[in-house]
């Protein structure tokens, strides 16, 4: 896929379907927009690979990803599951696993790798209605739960 290395407007996925009792197949990689990300603040609470649990503050969110910055270290490619407390008071929006792009000292960028049906349609609903309300910070997503 040369030529879209620079392109931050795209991405690249790897797309895998299921053949009957063949098990799952892989097709050729392909560039696909990213989800808009949207500036917006939250706490998370999340837990990597290392079985380290960590709070911090999201700062971007998308249906793609998100944005934290935190005391917490995680390092690129590690493996994380967060819980995303919303300002309206619904239960945290749980992401199953993502994958940390980039991280400095105190921010880090993660990908959404496994995010179940309904949290993915609660973070899509929340994105498309609610985004533009600021959150609270008082209540982090393990005193939300």
């Amino acid at each position: 896929m040369e030529g879209l290395a620079g392109d931050a407007a795209l991405r690249e996925i790897q797309v895998c379907t299921q053949d009957r009792g063949k098990g799952f197949r892989y097709s050729k990689v392909m560039a696909v927009p990213r989800p808009p990300r949207i500036p917006f603040r939250c706490p998370v609470e999340f837990t990597h690979e290392e079985g380290v649990t960590g709070l911090g503050t999201l700062f971007s969110l998308s249906l793609g990803g998100c944005a934290v910055q935190s005391d917490t270290p995680v390092s690129d490619t590690m493996l994380v599951t967060f819980r995303l407390a919303l300002s309206d008071g619904s239960a945290p929006i749980i992401i199953e696993m993502g994958r940390v792009r980039w991280a400095t000292t105190q921010e880090f960028g993660v990908e959404s790798l496994i995010v179940l049906q309904k949290e993915r349609k609660k973070l899509d609903w929340f994105l498309r209605t609610a985004v533009s309300k600021p959150a609270s910070t008082d209540t982090m997503p393990s005193q939300a739960a």
